[in-house]
């Protein structure tokens, strides 16, 4: 099989490789569609830590192609989809109800093999089926959208809030979506692409914001004298980070969602937060939410179709990542062929 195997920073290479076996309580996944993510961009910059070789990938969905022993629920044939992260069900995070931040977890794509493949292994237990009213390209976006589940979760969005979401890229769109899905009065993106934020209205944003046109606080303002209510910062870079503090009204709620380089540091007033109770959440991974994303996109409570922006077939992958945040991108999607 045909697989994108990351060696190390910078170094990705297309290898053949066997198709694996499953063992006992493992899936053997032929895969669909991959999506590309920053954390994808991010371990091939080597400013995310893996343990490598390591097959990239970990937005995915495909079909079942063969069971491991011991595994019941699954036929072959089954479209499915994943939650990527494997935990160990034994650390204290595990055990205190906090697995996504378990101390030994093993994620698709950073630790373990992930999805940049024709066929992948996969728990079990991590495996989600979704209907064939739901493309594959569609059901990639589950793992993206059980992130930003979490993201929305953590905030709290209250009905008729103001939500202000800082870059309009995949992620923003989909955070921008749940929040008016959460009640969310306005929702407001700010990015500086057109073709995004014209992504966003499409999907329900209520305003749009270009931050090269002017400042981004006073066209707030213009919507919410208060500013927002929640906050999210989705594009990772730390002096949007910082940014964001300013942004939210007394007693407002920040999430630094987006991931910023482990090296860089967003300078904040302890002095600000303080008088002002503002309070600034990180938000990481997906807990418990996989299933409530399979469900929101079989509905079609959230709309993804129009985010895709690039298909990349899998012998071809090394171009996904020198297209990666290009001005004309949004989503860029790997296919794996009928």
């Amino acid at each position: 099989m045909k697989a994108a195997v990351l060696y190390g920073k910078g170094d990705l290479r297309m290898e053949d490789r066997g198709v694996p076996v499953p063992g006992a309580g493992e899936v053997l996944v032929r895969i669909r569609a991959c999506g590309v993510c920053g954390t994808d961009a991010a371990l091939f910059r080597g400013e995310y830590p893996a343990a490598f070789p390591v097959v990239i990938g970990h937005e995915f969905s495909g079909e079942v192609a063969a069971l491991g022993k011991d595994v019941g629920g699954f036929k072959v044939g089954d479209r499915v989809t994943a939650d990527p992260n494997v935990l160990c069900g034994s650390c204290g995070y595990c055990r205190g109800g906090l697995g996504h931040l378990c101390s030994r977890v093993s994620s698709m794509g950073v630790h373990r093999d992930g999805a940049d493949a024709e066929y992948a292994l996969v728990p079990a237990v991590n495996l989600y089926t979704f209907p064939e009213t739901l493309a594959f390209e569609e059901a990639a976006f589950t793992e993206p959208l059980a992130c930003a589940v979490h993201g929305v979760d953590l905030a709290g969005v209250r009905t008729g809030d103001t939500v202000l979401v800082l870059g309009a890229g995949g992620m923003g769109n989909l955070i921008a979506q749940l929040a008016r899905l959460s009640g969310a009065a306005r929702v407001v993106v700010s990015e500086p692409i057109a073709m995004r934020r014209d992504r966003a209205l499409e999907n329900g944003a209520t305003d749009a914001i270009d931050p090269g046109a002017g400042d981004v606080g006073e066209a707030l303002r213009r919507i919410n004298p208060l500013g927002a209510d929640v906050v999210f910062e989705v594009a990772g870079h730390v002096g949007l980070q910082a940014q964001a503090v300013r942004l939210a009204r007394k007693g407002g709620t920040v999430v630094w969602f987006g991931v910023a380089p482990p090296d860089k540091v967003a300078e904040v007033s302890p002095f600000y937060v303080n008088e002002n109770e503002i309070r600034i959440l990180g938000s990481y991974n997906n807990p418990f939410a996989t299933d409530r994303a399979v469900k929101l996109l079989a509905e079609r409570r959230i709309r993804v179709d129009n985010l895709i922006t690039h298909r990349i077939a899998l012998g071809d992958y090394p171009k996904a990542l020198s297209l990666f945040g290009g001005r004309d991108t949004v989503k860029l999607m790997v296919t794996m062929g009928a």
